[in-house]
């Protein structure tokens, strides 16, 4: 067997392998988490209560990286590309909504400038994954009151999907990595807000799927901008 197809071996071994794990341990830990709520919502005592909170947080955590690893799966191993007109516009506006409540009391300004005669072909559920990771960050590491621009739009070769927010922005070193799984560039704060390490690795499959690419721009304390590039 020559050294590519060893490569592809072990590489479909290892999707496998995350495949079958995850799904092995969905099930056990829906059964405890389930279990947890009922604790979080029924217990009297404080002091209870407070662990039944933390643990129901953690398996909380844990369903949410179990997904991702999941979708990551089924992005790798399908060879199905979906070729249907996404209306872009319309997904865009409707995350933007979402992401207006998670902000919450954080009172984020969002910006948007869309062209909305841009659409594209592709999965919708696969780029509305994609789009949501992304501005659902910008919310993350944007201090309140912050700004959030979304805009859409095209050349003669493209279209262009471009986030930027005034957040805390990412030293240049990381910028590379950024889209490793689990490569966090503060761990600390990355599981303060939630995160499950998985959201930019999930971009990138996405736009490879859909024969894009992707552009991060980033200084510290200044902000971000990521650019999605689709060809047309």
């Amino acid at each position: 067997m020559k050294i590519t197809e060893q490569k592809l071996a072990l590489e479909k071994m290892r999707r496998d392998f995350v495949a079958n794990m995850s799904h092995e341990l969905r099930t056990p830990l829906t059964v405890i988490h389930g279990y947890l709520e009922t604790l979080v919502e029924q217990e009297a005592d404080e002091n209870k209560q407070n662990i039944f909170a933390q643990m129901y947080q953690q398996t909380t955590r844990m369903k949410n990286i179990i997904e991702d690893l999941l979708l990551l799966s089924r992005l790798e191993s399908s060879e199905e590309k979906a070729h249907k007109k996404v209306s872009v516009p319309t997904m865009l506006k409707s995350i933007c909504q979402e992401a207006k409540t998670l902000s919450g009391v954080a009172q984020h300004n969002f910006h948007l400038n869309i062209d909305s005669n841009v659409t594209i072909y592709g999965d919708k559920d696969e780029l509305r994954s994609m789009i949501s990771n992304i501005v659902f960050n910008a919310v993350k590491y944007t201090p309140a009151k912050g700004h959030i621009y979304i805009d859409w739009y095209q050349d003669n070769n493209n279209a262009y999907l471009k986030i930027r927010d005034t957040g805390i922005g990412i030293a240049q070193k990381h910028i590379p990595r950024l889209t490793e799984r689990f490569y966090r560039v503060d761990k600390a704060r990355s599981r303060a807000s939630g995160g499950t390490g998985l959201g930019l690795a999930i971009v990138k499959h996405v736009l490879l799927r859909h024969n894009a690419r992707l552009q991060i721009e980033s200084e510290l304390d200044k902000g971000s901008t990521f650019i999605c590039i689709f060809p047309l």
